[in-house]
């Protein structure tokens, strides 16, 4: 029962609480739908963007409006979910607003990440099997060597004084560790290739991690392309750094 003197709640702090569940429920299935086959990558990375944009500002503005109103009237009722709703509504729109703002790269269109510019690793086991309308694997040379240099200039061969042998074995491990599907394993060639997803959206990318001997033990030298889209978000560069990270503790 409601005494004389308690105030109804507000129904627009239960309308706009239950429109910012909808709205992020819509947003957090986009990267688990990929999984299940429901959409391509792109797809829910796009709705994750743009729509979770929209929709969290809408949702957040509309709730800094309930918020005022119901300061004005003096009604706190349904007070905290609308601050929730407000949160959820930032929470929807931050991810596009930090890669607008340069976060993670994103403000730069490349997708072909290398610790060695001047003479690239090549893949030659994947060709013909990435699949129809994907970046191509061609290194564009200056084009995109110029901006990985302005972007991540700590992005270098990996000197190390293991034998090649034992530094390719070494290279295998960290690889499986990081859970990429490998192909074209030579080991009479110090090299391979292999695919890895992104955790959230399955986006594919492609690598080939090369060895070579040197006078004090072996160099390593990592390639990471997207298959889709003109910006990698930074997604390559991390994953090289990874990569030569893991190496560098076993």
């Amino acid at each position: 029962r409601m005494s004389l003197n308690e105030k109804k709640p507000f129904i627009g702090a239960r309308i706009i609480w239950i429109v910012a569940l909808l709205l992020g429920f819509v947003i957090l299935v986009a990267g688990p739908g990929v999984r299940l086959g429901l959409w391509e990558p792109i797809e829910g990375f796009m709705v994750t963007l743009r729509w979770g944009m929209r929709a969290g500002l809408t949702v957040a503005g509309l709730s800094l409006l309930v918020v005022i109103y119901m300061a004005i009237t003096k009604n706190k009722v349904g007070m905290g979910k609308v601050i929730m709703a407000l949160v959820i509504g930032l929470l929807m729109a931050s991810p596009l607003g930090y890669l607008r703002m340069g976060g993670g790269g994103a403000a730069h269109p490349i997708h072909d990440i290398t610790t060695d510019m001047v003479n690239p690793p090549e893949f030659i086991a994947l060709v013909g099997k990435r699949g129809d309308k994907v970046n191509s694997i061609v290194y564009a040379g200056e084009e995109v060597s110029n901006k990985q240099k302005e972007i991540y200039p700590d992005i270098t061969s990996l000197m190390v004084s293991d034998a090649p042998g034992q530094a390719f074995a070494k290279a295998l491990e960290v690889a499986e560790d990081m859970g990429w599907e490998l192909s074209g394993v030579d080991e009479a060639g110090l090299r391979f290739e292999g695919t890895a997803r992104t955790v959230w959206y399955g986006f594919v990318d492609d690598v080939v991690v090369t060895i070579k001997a040197t006078d004090t033990g072996s160099q390593i030298d990592m390639r990471s392309v997207s298959r889709v889209g003109g910006s990698d978000f930074g997604v390559n560069a991390a994953r090289i750094r990874t990569f030569l990270a893991g190496f560098a503790k076993l």
